[in-house]
């Protein structure tokens, strides 16, 4: 019985698709350029985004396509949970912490595809939605370049992700690797 407890678990292709996600969401260049805050939220946002890149890519695969999908969900999900106990959280509010992040994910999730599926002033609503989650009460600093680099950033990424097979999301070492570029004109 011991065994089992300390024995490792082989990493699967979602858990590592995982770790290039949580890198790229993470990447200093979003915090020290100011351009996302680097709070819980701001952290919390762009890995909601990214994840956001890649469910909707996968959403009309094939069945193996939705689920590796679902693999790459639930392992957010386990890691939300893991920090969340890890920061101390007790172990009857961790369940209720992780269905509010559930929830904001399927908002974002809803709000996005919404803002995607209706091609009519795209990077405007893009924008519009992206201050209001990542900028809710922000009165300094330049929100609109904010929304605008961080809305351009999105839809770049995405393109790239489009134009990949779910084949190659799936066994793509890093989906998001190297420093995002960010600037006001889009991302490169």
């Amino acid at each position: 019985m011991l065994k089992s407890l300390f024995r490792r678990t082989k990493k699967s292709r979602a858990d590592e698709i995982y770790v290039s996600l949580v890198a790229r969401a993470r990447h200093e260049d979003f915090y020290s350029a100011g351009i996302v805050p680097d709070t819980f939220d701001g952290r919390f946002e762009m890995m909601v985004m990214h994840l956001y890149l890649v469910h909707s890519r996968l959403k009309d695969a094939s069945e193996a396509g939705r689920q590796f999908s679902q693999e790459l969900f639930d392992a957010f999900i386990a890691d939300m949970d893991a920090g969340l106990r890890e920061a101390g959280v007790g172990d009857q509010t961790v369940p209720k912490r992780i269905n509010k992040m559930t929830r904001v994910f399927y908002g974002r999730t809803g709000a996005y595809d919404e803002i995607f599926d209706d091609v009519t002033d795209t990077t405007t609503k893009l924008e519009a939605t992206i201050s209001r989650n990542l900028f809710p009460d922000d009165d300094e600093g330049d929100v609109a370049a904010q929304s605008k680099t961080l809305s351009n950033y999105m839809m770049h990424e995405r393109s790239l992700l489009e134009a990949m097979s779910e084949q190659d999301i799936a066994q793509k070492a890093s989906l998001f690797s190297g420093a995002p570029t960010l600037d006001v004109k889009g991302a490169n």
